[in-house]
């Protein structure tokens, strides 16, 4: 195998892991709980599961406010660091059930009488708003439009030069050889 391939090999496994990575991780929540020690342990919740008001750590159940959540890069792994994300994130704590405010980072403080009128549908809904990207969007122009077959195109004609420039330093330095060889004899 050739050093061309190689690479065009590479950079192939490199995107279709970034796409696999990126798209595993839509549709959920990053949940990050502290415990009274203060190890962290970090996990994705899916929004689609039977009971996204609560989360479970330590068989202890803390309650998922929508307005408490707030986007972060992801950046832990090796494709997330060479093509960081955007997800949606909650943090906890051990002396509370509730996740804390991005604002003050203290607990969330809910009363009783207000978590009673709270209902299921309402939680959805509000989930759902808080974390779908925003329905105002203006119109694409004509550049926005085709911005990624342009993009694809810069990258195909960007590996293409690699590739004819790899093998010029091939030839290079296979020239290179045979000047030294015949220095020699």
């Amino acid at each position: 195998m050739s050093i061309q391939t190689f690479i065009v090999l590479v950079c192939i496994i490199l995107m279709v892991m970034a796409w696999y990575a990126n798209t595993s991780k839509r549709d959920k929540i990053l949940i990050r709980y502290r415990r009274k020690n203060k190890t962290l342990i970090t996990k994705f919740v899916s929004m689609h599961k039977k009971d996204p008001q609560h989360v479970t750590f330590d068989n202890l159940q803390f309650d998922i406010i929508p307005h408490c959540i707030v986007f972060q890069h992801y950046k832990n792994g090796f494709i997330h660091m060479l093509f960081p994300i955007f997800v949606p994130t909650l943090d906890f704590t051990w002396n509370s059930r509730y996740p804390l405010d991005p604002n003050t980072l203290e607990p969330v403080i809910i009363s009783p009488e207000v978590r009673a009128v709270m209902d299921k549908e309402e939680w959805m809904k509000s989930m759902a708003k808080h974390t779908a990207p925003p329905s105002t969007t203006k119109k694409q122009t004509v550049f926005q439009q085709y911005l990624p077959w342009i993009l694809c195109g810069v990258a195909v004609l960007g590996m293409f030069y690699l590739y004819t420039q790899i093998a010029g330093l091939k030839s290079w330095a296979e020239a290179m050889q045979n000047n030294f060889n015949a220095i020699a004899k």
